[in-house]
């Protein structure tokens, strides 16, 4: 079986899925065959959205110092405070999942899991600032061996009801390594000590576990 197929997500995290799709065709195929063409179509879509593809990074990996960007998206707000307002941190870089996007979160950089926090919440449009406050969402604070310590943060949406982290606390993860993933639509902040110099800006599509978020100064 090609890689492409076996790697897919959807015969894990999206196997309840299937099974509702394959009812739903059989429904169709022998009651009303509208349901069938229905079910071809989801089918397609769910494999397409559980895509799971494999990243790299070549300046991460040639530079302890690069960190990546957690997620697949669109940048749509980056936020500063000097006095560490933010969680504790000084920047949150905020990057919004649209439905046709990967899914998949990447870790930013190497480091041991400090803390996984999961929060349970509301479920308001993850384009918004204040979803990353008020919707459910899941904490894995990183930290590394020169004391650097960041903390990325997973964020239901309207349509994502659910966080997935494949991660426990005090694992050892690579950077851009594959920790977890949200259902549908979403959203992924990344918390940021003052001694980041970020590479990108709103507006910008990255590319979660191959974009370069910015490198340590």
């Amino acid at each position: 079986m090609h890689p492409i197929i076996s790697s897919n997500l959807l015969w894990t995290e999206g196997i309840h899925i299937v099974y509702c799709l394959v009812g739903l065709g059989l429904f169709g195929f022998f009651l009303w065959r509208p349901a069938l063409w229905a079910s071809i179509g989801l089918v397609l879509f769910s494999f397409y959205f559980f895509r799971n593809p494999e990243r790299f990074c070549p300046q991460a990996a040639n530079d302890n110092n690069i960190l990546v960007c957690p997620a697949d998206g669109m940048v749509v707000d980056v936020q500063y405070d000097k006095n560490n307002g933010l969680m504790g941190f000084a920047q949150r870089v905020s990057i919004f999942l649209s439905p046709i996007d990967v899914h998949v979160q990447w870790a930013p950089m190497a480091g041991i899991i400090q803390e996984i926090l999961y929060k349970p919440g509301q479920f308001t449009f993850a384009f918004l600032p204040k979803s990353s406050d008020l919707n459910e969402h899941n904490d894995v604070v990183i930290h590394n061996e020169r004391n650097q310590k960041i903390r990325v943060r997973q964020i239901a949406g309207t349509i994502a009801r659910r966080i997935c982290c494949w991660v426990q606390e005090n694992q050892q993860l690579a950077v851009g390594q594959k920790y977890g993933m949200i259902r549908f639509g979403s959203r992924v902040d990344i918390f940021l000590p003052n001694d980041v110099i970020l590479a990108v800006g709103v507006g910008q599509k990255v590319f979660g576990g191959q974009t370069v978020l910015g490198r340590w100064s």
